[in-house]
């Protein structure tokens, strides 16, 4: 199971903090891992969509929200918290979850790798339970 979770950390990427183009406007989650759910995968790309047009470097006009999904800078730190959590319960070496948590929670979302970014989003949509984080997804809405 620690070889599994360490290939998964490695295959996306060991840094967590990228530069460069951020727009992946593929159908496919890079983050594939135990939060992520097939049957919700269409209500992301909306979601993605409508948030920032697949721009993982996205800002919004006022500056607050960031990222593919638009996340909060609370909420983002908060992933960050999670991401680290669920790296530990996965096998995933303490000082390398640790130094991921770290450069996650200290850079803005939009800063953050796309995979990484896919991965906060699965880890709070908990499997709907989180939908309440994007306007997009009330009754209603198009997503």
């Amino acid at each position: 199971m620690a070889e599994a979770a360490l290939a998964l950390v490695m295959a996306a990427g060991p840094e967590p903090i990228q530069k460069g183009p951020k727009t992946h406007d593929s159908p496919i989650s890079l983050y594939q891992g135990r939060h992520y759910l097939e049957r919700h995968n269409r209500k992301r790309l909306c979601i993605r969509q409508r948030e920032s047009k697949h721009d993982y470097r996205a800002v919004s006009r006022t500056g607050t929200y960031r990222g593919a999904y638009q996340f909060s800078p609370d909420l983002a730190v908060g992933a960050g918290w999670m991401i680290q959590r669920e790296l530990r319960a996965t096998g995933t070496p303490k000082r390398q979850a640790i130094r991921i948590g770290r450069a996650l929670r200290s850079h803005p979302m939009n800063q953050w790798a796309p995979f990484w970014q896919d991965f906060a989003f699965w880890i709070v949509w908990d499997d709907g339970e989180g939908r309440s984080h994007w306007a997009a997804t009330v009754p209603g809405t198009s997503c």
